[in-house]
């Protein structure tokens, strides 16, 4: 089911499956405990004035005893789920924190990288901060080093997204 809604904007997490009838943005990035700050949360209230879907990808029942393999269903469920919303999503936002390693989130920057709606944060500090800068770099990604900017820049892109739908 969704998590939260504001009048504006629904947000969705793992496992339900909504269909997505409005611009959406999928989250990808950082997600240690007491080593991350809860950028989801900050990310998404910047943007809950606007008719969006936003696809947090942190599930609230994870469970760290999970295998994380294939053969284990709940962990499959996760990974489909993550892809599936990947493809639907209007703007895919990765954040990469200082001092996490987040090895997924730099294999889904390079599954996304050319689709033309990746939009990144890589502080300095983030151990593979040249990586990423790489990446952005060879698709013409824009890197933003710190929420305000990113906040800005997806805000700017998903307007875009909204103005194109009343055309």
């Amino acid at each position: 089911m969704a998590s939260s809604q504001s009048p504006q904007q629904t947000v969705y997490k793992p496992p339900f499956r909504p269909t997505i009838d409005r611009p959406s943005v999928i989250l990808y990035g950082s997600i240690e405990q007491d080593v991350s700050i809860d950028w989801q949360t900050e990310l998404t209230s910047s943007l809950s004035d606007l008719p969006i879907a936003i696809l947090n990808s942190r599930r609230d029942d994870w469970d760290e005893t999970w295998v994380e393999d294939i053969s284990f269903p709940k962990f499959k469920e996760q990974v489909e789920w993550e892809m599936d919303y990947a493809k639907v999503a209007d703007v895919i936002v990765f954040y990469f924190a200082p001092k996490t390693l987040t090895p997924i989130t730099l294999l889904e920057l390079g599954m996304y990288a050319g689709t033309g709606k990746a939009v990144v944060c890589c502080p300095p500090g983030f151990y593979k901060r040249g990586n990423v800068q790489m990446v952005c770099l060879r698709y013409g990604i824009e890197l933003f080093e710190d929420l305000v900017e990113l906040k800005k820049h997806v805000r700017q892109k998903i307007q875009e997204k909204l103005g194109d739908q009343k055309r």
